[in-house]
């Protein structure tokens, strides 16, 4: 009798386990292939963010490197107009010492010059630059409050040279020993103070360059190296 209760025992036994080896067997070969797959999103997900990450780093590189571009472009412009100015200004002296002197053609390329250089220095205000504004015309009136930049004081010193030539140009003779003189002095200061500005400039240049990583910097060629 015992031994075929223990035999009924052993069977049954038997059929439990292989039963239970036919159920966990494959619930286990479930739960590793879901417990890999969820390794391999999580691992998809990890480089998904890496790649996420290092495009806005580079997308931000190149916002800075454009950015830069663009405010040395600015600079440059302010540099190369206000040079262009001056010359306007050069030149209508000698023409009128030459007895060449044309009033109308004066007051339209001073105009013109005088509107690129302006509109040079409203563009480098997005840079925290800062030029104080004057009545332009006859007879030439300073602003109230001068600032004391490099370039504000240039262009003051621009629009007065302008106003002299046009008081002599009226006059139909050439410049007298002291008006000569006067307009030397004026020639003098704003190429001196044209230096200063330049002088500012090529620091601010050097400073946003030396932020930015050597192998993002922009490099200066014949076309965008600023002139005095």
């Amino acid at each position: 009798m015992s031994d075929a209760v223990y035999g009924l025992v052993g069977a049954l036994g038997g059929s439990l386990l292989t039963a239970a080896v036919a159920y966990w067997g494959p619930l286990h070969q479930q739960r590793e292939v879901a417990r890999q797959a969820e390794l391999q999103r999580s691992a998809e997900m990890r480089r998904a963010e890496v790649e996420i990450e290092a495009a806005r780093a580079q997308a931000e590189e190149a916002r800075r490197h454009a950015a830069v571009q663009a405010e040395i472009g600015r600079l440059v412009d302010v540099r190369s107009t206000l040079r262009a100015w001056q010359s306007v200004l050069d030149g209508a002296v000698a023409e009128i010492q030459l007895d060449i002197f044309d009033l109308d053609r004066f007051r339209e390329e001073e105009r013109e010059a005088t509107a690129k250089g302006m509109r040079a220095l409203d563009e480098v205000m997005h840079d925290s630059w800062y030029v104080a504004l004057s009545h332009y015309g006859d007879p030439y009136e300073p602003p109230l409050t001068h600032s004391s930049s490099a370039h504000g004081l240039l262009t003051e010193t621009l629009k007065e040279y302008g106003a002299r030539i046009r008081t002599l140009g009226r006059a139909g003779r050439p410049a007298l020993a002291e008006e000569k003189e006067q307009l030397d002095e004026l020639k003098a200061q704003a190429s001196h103070e044209r230096g200063r500005m330049s002088e500012t400039i090529e620091g601010r240049l050097e400073s946003i360059v030396v932020d930015l990583p050597r192998a993002s910097a922009p490099r200066w060629s014949p076309e965008t190296h600023p002139q005095s």
